[in-house]
């Protein structure tokens, strides 16, 4: 009975937080990143400030939450794909991460044009930190400029306007790391 309540406890807390988060995000579309505030988020979402501070400190760590969340999506992706820690490099790896963060390009864009860069990379960094890293410590340095490396490819094709596929892009990465074996 207790796990019964645990889970939809969980459940409650998740959806609780994501509405907090989908709250920040919308209300970037009516004002300035830097002049929203809390009481704005807090009935945007539904939820009272007391709910919003037993969360978070702050809109940026709800921010920073939500976008985690995304991640965590991509992982269960990956996870269901059966895909392993070497082939984070391989062409279909780099495809599936463009499109599942394609999903979430307005998000992605929002964030970086308000100058939140640092939760995109900071989560970026976490994944690889321990989703990959963790089984395989050797690789550490090329993990980070990888992750950063295709988080800015991600970043310029979305602001491109998606000219080339995302199959193109992940042959032109794979070509430009070949390169780098030579």
């Amino acid at each position: 009975m207790a796990n019964l309540f645990s889970k939809q406890y969980n459940k409650r807390t998740r959806f609780t937080r994501m509405c907090i988060g989908e709250a920040v995000f919308a209300l970037m579309d009516q004002k300035e990143y830097c002049a929203i505030k809390v009481s704005d988020i807090v009935k945007k979402a539904g939820v009272s400030r007391m709910t919003f501070y037993h969360y978070y400190e702050s809109k940026e760590e709800a921010l920073t939450d939500y976008f985690h969340e995304i991640v965590s999506g991509y992982i269960r992706e990956c996870i269901a794909r059966k895909n392993t820690i070497k082939d984070f490099r391989d062409k279909a790896s780099i495809v599936h991460a463009l499109k599942y963060f394609d999903q979430y390009a307005v998000f992605i864009l929002k964030m970086v044009h308000a100058k939140l860069y640092h939760i995109i990379i900071d989560a970026m960094n976490n994944y690889m930190k321990n989703r990959i890293i963790l089984h395989n410590p050797s690789l550490a340095y090329e993990l980070y400029f990888y992750g950063g490396a295709l988080l800015n490819v991600f970043i310029m094709w979305e602001e491109n306007g998606k000219k080339e596929s995302a199959k193109e892009i992940a042959e032109k990465i794979s070509e430009s790391m070949k390169l780098k074996d030579h």
